[in-house]
């Protein structure tokens, strides 16, 4: 070739860092040990503002909470549920200037409204942008999903490929979820749909909707967030998809092997995961985790180690889709270096 065709990206690899949690005075006194524990993680989320004051104690302004509350009052789509691995990494050490950490008050509000995770998982209504309007054809089921059930839950919209909806919860809530509609409490903007049928009856009824339809052959397992379901309920309606004899993919969708690794870093989850894995690969069924990282900040060691501990435990791949939002995914080079983490 004449031209010489350069590399758009810059792919850089950086050194992982776990941020020291004891940052915050809410928990100045948490132990290594209670931070590894999935049940501390989930005991001890954010899921309204005084509890974010309680974590945060002087580092913001009155100002920040107010524009949250009426955020949360007036426009927020889904409950406030943020786990402590997530808050973490909110003005972390990677993001400080010079390694310092920004002062309480003013400096350290400043940086958590530019902080790209806050954005999205802690929205407050200056974020809005009222001067764009929404699309014409914007629904609260955005994907249109609820409108392709085959069964409650089960949206079957390609020809070989079906999304069980198993659960309406997750571990934390992301303020631009797609699934707004059925997914988390509800709001004062949003009065979430429940699902009627019994969670046994609705899985029996997705698996005989897959064994009569033959063309489908891979399955979405989602929700709601995996991780949230019970293992051994997870596990019986994986062994039962993997028997189906038109199935040659499944894919569990977990943004909490972001949001929660210490759940699947559990010994009981990875030990799980590994008879599942084994079932899929004697049945020629390929299995794999689809994650959802918006910024390269929320990748710390311990999501680095679930990742492995999936691929160790036999799982195909383990794979990304991150949501480009403005302030959270400001740049290609940003996502191609979460990639590459």
């Amino acid at each position: 070739m004449a031209d010489k065709i350069e590399q758009p990206y810059l792919y850089r690899q950086h050194e992982l860092v776990e941020p020291d949690w004891t940052r915050f005075s809410g928990w100045a006194g948490v132990t290594s040990q209670q931070w590894a524990d999935v049940q501390w993680q989930r005991a001890h989320c954010v899921k309204n503002i005084k509890q974010l004051k309680e974590l945060m104690g002087d580092l913001l302004t009155d100002a920040f909470y107010a524009d949250l509350e009426r955020d949360q009052a007036e426009r927020a789509t889904m409950s406030m549920l943020v786990t402590p691995q997530m808050m973490n990494t909110m003005v972390s050490e990677m993001t400080w200037a010079d390694g310092v950490m920004p002062k309480a008050g003013a400096d350290y509000t400043a940086a958590f409204y530019a902080d790209p995770v806050r954005r999205y998982m802690l929205p407050v209504l200056s974020d809005r942008r009222e001067q764009w309007s929404s699309h014409p054809y914007a629904t609260r089921d955005s994907l249109h999903e609820h409108d392709m059930w085959a069964t409650e839950g089960l949206t079957h919209r390609y020809p070989t490929k079906v999304l069980a909806e198993l659960l309406p919860t997750c571990p934390q809530y992301c303020g631009h979820c797609t699934r707004m509609d059925l997914v988390g409490n509800s709001t004062p903007q949003v009065i979430k749909l429940k699902l009627a049928g019994k969670p046994m009856d609705r899985q029996e009824a997705m698996l005989d909707y897959i064994r009569n339809t033959p063309t489908v052959r891979d399955v979405v397992v989602s929700g709601g967030d995996v991780a949230n379901m019970p293992w051994k309920n997870l596990e019986a309606f994986l062994d039962k998809v993997i028997e189906i004899p038109n199935i040659r993919d499944i894919r569990l969708a977990t943004k909490a092997l972001m949001g929660l690794p210490q759940h699947w870093l559990a010994p009981d989850t990875v030990a799980g995961v590994e008879r599942v894995a084994t079932k899929a690969r004697q049945s020629g069924v390929g299995l794999a985790i689809h994650t959802h990282v918006n910024h390269a900040q929320s990748v710390t060691p311990l999501v680095a180690d679930a990742a492995k501990a999936m691929l160790a435990a036999g799982v195909r791949d383990v794979r990304n889709q991150g949501v480009l939002m403005r302030g959270s995914t400001p740049a290609p080079r940003t996502s191609s270096t979460s990639a590459l983490r």
